[in-house]
């Protein structure tokens, strides 16, 4: 029964009419999602916006206030906006937000997320990135601010597949600088033996990659993938997500359900010690995108 229906699934990628050069891409995850980039279509528009909203329920990671337990129901926002400058061999810039609210305190007070912005050269199947700069704040799992910044050799790009019915997306820095700063008492102080995780940029390595699927005449999933380790630090981040998706209004909107884990190993309080917390983010939210 499972074989049967892994080859009607196939058959219906395979027989999906393939998109003609120029044509816009709809959304494969939520506006603001890691390595789900917009694909504008030049016939159309040099530009792609999307926007997103919806609510998240979090479990596990550390206790974030001591007055009261961890809050469950977070608000989800997000944005995204792209654009390309000849499609053959051209530029390309990516402006991304993600943000939860409520974490910490009020619902509206914002708590969680990150913000990138990158500038890339070349085709989109393999881009040369030119500049990438990336901030977010992760209080559950330890991190009060997590940057990074990565230029060349860094690429990225997006490999169509079965006529852009499957798409799989990759990025790599084998060599960036990241900045970490510790929340609250996971804060380690400078001392002469122990260096504070957070007196200057170090050296990182960066992977990320999500494989995406639609199946007519409106379904949409897909797995990412990341990991970013830092060179000589026990510092390590692993994050993986599924979401599955249903496009409406001429696959403009998404309307999609997202899990995701992110995990962090840090430096600990004492010289050669390291502590590890994880989180779960489960995400209802509906992206239109423009």
């Amino acid at each position: 029964m499972g074989t049967h229906l892994l080859a009607v699934a196939l058959a219906a990628v395979l027989a999906a009419p393939a998109r003609a050069a120029g044509e816009i891409d709809a959304p494969v995850a939520p506006a603001g999602s890691q390595a789900a980039p917009l694909q504008p279509g030049e016939a159309v528009s040099h530009g792609r916006l999307s926007l997103a909203a919806g609510a998240a329920a979090r479990l596990g990671g550390m206790r974030l206030d001591p007055a009261r337990e961890n809050p469950v129901l977070l608000l989800f926002f997000a944005g995204q906006a792209e654009g390309l400058w000849g499609r053959s061999s051209g530029q390309s810039a990516r402006l991304r937000f993600r943000l939860f609210t409520g974490g910490e305190r009020d619902i509206y007070v914002p708590t969680d997320g990150e913000v990138e912005a990158a500038y890339t050269l070349g085709r989109r199947e393999f881009r040369f990135v030119v500049a990438r700069a990336e901030a977010g704040r992760y209080p559950a799992i330890g991190l009060q601010v997590l940057a990074q910044a990565a230029t060349l050799p860094s690429f990225e790009g997006t490999l169509p597949l079965a006529g852009e019915a499957m798409r799989l997306h990759y990025a790599a820095a084998p060599v960036e600088a990241s900045f970490v700063r510790y929340r609250g008492a996971s804060h380690v102080p400078h001392s002469a033996a122990w260096a504070s995780e957070s007196d200057r940029p170090v050296a990182a390595s960066a992977g990320r990659l999500r494989f995406s699927l639609e199946l007519p005449p409106a379904l949409v999933a897909s797995m990412e993938g990341e990991v970013l380790k830092l060179w000589r630090k026990a510092d390590l981040l692993l994050a993986s997500e599924a979401s599955v998706g249903w496009q409406a209004l001429d696959r403009t909107a998404l309307f999609s359900l997202s899990l995701r884990w992110n995990g962090y190993t840090r430096r600990g309080l004492a010289p050669s010690t390291s502590e590890t917390d994880s989180e779960v983010l489960l995400v209802l939210g509906a992206t239109l995108a423009l």
